[in-house]
């Protein structure tokens, strides 16, 4: 069972894999999200929680870096990788 600060730190570390991956930089996302570079970042280097974040931003990061929300932060027990 993953503990909220695992799973943040998880989250955190595959929104910078994620966007590693497609190319982009952090100015980049955030801009698609519509939020200052520094809120960005403080969500990549997990000092803005994604699990407490608004459903609305939450889900537009899944859109910008192609996850699936399950994938992102997985329920209590149940993880799908």
């Amino acid at each position: 069972m993953f503990t909220m600060d695992d799973r943040d730190a998880r989250a955190a570390r595959m929104l910078r894999e994620r966007r590693k991956e497609l190319g982009l930089t952090q100015l980049e996302v955030a801009v698609e999200l519509g939020m200052s570079i520094h809120q960005y970042q403080r969500y990549e280097n997990g000092q803005h929680r994604l699990t407490n974040c608004p459903m609305r931003i939450g889900l537009r990061i899944c859109l910008v870096l192609e996850f699936d929300p399950y994938d992102l932060i997985p329920i209590d027990g149940m993880i799908y990788d």
